[in-house]
């Protein structure tokens, strides 16, 4: 195990009651020093009953509370009373392909990078399990924004990442703080990062290694020529990434100008994505009208 690895912990979060997490909770266990999982299921997952004890391991039960930003507010509250000299947190969800966890920790231009002062958190790029394409990366300036190619080689300052596989420096997350427990899930991470860079922290992706990841249930489909993805997510959820989106370029506006024109395009893919490649096209469509104009109006999110 790599010097890097041996001070990392890993909090993957469990949801699903269909799911079994042990093998990911396994291989957690040899890649990292301390695995934390967070069973976010209503009841108990019934999976995690008879898992076993272990120093290396520590098990969390949240309840939702919060959703995916309160399963890390646990873990990190769980983390800061925990005995093991730990300088780094990856985090998981129960779906993400964590075997190239340890080459990403072994990675010396990685490791360089997460030992800077001014880096907040390393990633590899994601590859969507359904449509088998890489994520595309931002580059964000006050007034601008730049697009990276989807399939790109070694370290890159950008905008955001995914929460999923992402490497923080534990004195960055200390510095940034509690994730917002009232975006719940939508845009946990694309929130945070902006506090990362607020507090003149850079997020990295390492385009040299890649994960497989499921973000809803996404589908290719080809808009004005280019390749792009629905995300194939319930009313329910379109009604959050509305009311998120609208809520954090309302509240970003004027100190992140070409983050709040991101928005402003994302509701439009979103709505593409959704009458071009989608089924339910009118309810989910209104769900995402609803919560865009909830979070405009809404000075908090509960």
């Amino acid at each position: 195990m790599a010097p890097l690895a041996r001070s990392t912990a890993a909090v993957v979060v469990v949801y699903r009651a269909s799911s079994d997490p042990r093998p990911l909770i396994a291989q957690l266990q040899s890649s990292v020093g301390l695995t934390v999982v967070v069973d976010n299921s209503a009841t108990g997952h019934p999976a995690l009953v008879d898992l076993p004890a272990s120093p290396s391991l520590v098990h969390l039960h949240n309840a939702n509370r919060g959703g995916l930003a309160g399963a890390y507010n646990r873990a990190l509250d769980g983390l800061a009373m925990h005995s093991s000299p730990l300088t780094h947190v990856v985090f998981l969800d129960e779906d993400s392909d964590a075997s190239g966890l340890g080459r990403l920790l072994a990675d010396t231009v990685v490791a360089d990078a997460l030992q800077s002062p001014t880096t907040a958190a390393v990633a590899p790029a994601y590859v969507d399990r359904a449509t088998g394409l890489r994520g595309k990366y931002i580059e964000l300036q006050r007034w601008r924004l730049n697009y990276l190619p989807r399939v790109f080689q070694g370290l890159r300052p950008v905008a955001f990442v995914i929460n999923s596989m992402s490497v923080w420096r534990l004195h960055a997350l200390q510095r940034i703080g509690a994730f917002n427990e009232g975006l719940a899930i939508d845009h946990v991470d694309t929130e945070y990062c902006l506090r990362a860079r607020q507090a003149g922290l850079q997020v990295h992706v390492d385009g040299s290694h890649q994960f497989l990841h499921s973000i809803g249930d996404r589908r290719r489909f080809t808009f004005l020529g280019r390749e792009m993805q629905a995300g194939g997510h319930s009313a329910a959820r379109r009604y959050l990434i509305g009311r998120n989106t609208a809520w954090l370029g309302r509240r970003w506006l004027w100190r992140e100008p070409a983050f709040a024109f991101l928005c402003l395009t994302r509701l439009g893919y979103e709505a593409v994505g959704i009458g071009l490649a989608e089924d339910d096209r009118l309810p989910k469509l209104w769900a995402l009208l609803r919560g865009g104009v909830v979070g405009l109006l809404s000075p908090r999110l509960r």
